[in-house]
């Protein structure tokens, strides 16, 4: 220990907030002092924030696969148009971004 330190108690503190938008926040605090909110929230349990950020996180992994899916039913209908159209097919797959399974796999009337 250093000569003439005293250790202070740990007054530091976490806050977990879900805010009014539904988005949440987890505040530190060292001087143990409840923070002001720059927003309307509330202050809730460490529980209930997980449970919150695991319901945000769940709802971003559907609209990104949403996304993903949307893409890929861009990429193959271009794909397709380009292929119909009598582009060689490594070309129709570099104009269109699609890496799905071969032409001569695919359904052409599908889409």
């Amino acid at each position: 220990m250093l000569e003439g330190f005293e250790p202070t108690e740990d007054t530091g503190a976490v806050h977990h907030v879900i805010y009014e938008d539904g988005s949440v926040g987890r505040i530190e605090v060292t001087a143990g002092a409840v923070p002001e909110l720059s927003r309307p929230g509330s202050f809730v349990s460490e529980e209930r924030y997980q449970e919150r950020v695991k319901a945000l996180e769940e709802v971003q992994a559907a609209r990104i696969a949403e996304v993903e899916a949307a893409e890929l039913g861009r990429s193959r209908a271009d794909f397709l148009a380009l292929s119909l159209l009598g582009l060689a097919e490594e070309t129709a797959r570099r104009l269109s971004g699609y890496t799905g399974p071969d032409a001569s796999m695919l359904d052409v009337g599908e889409s």
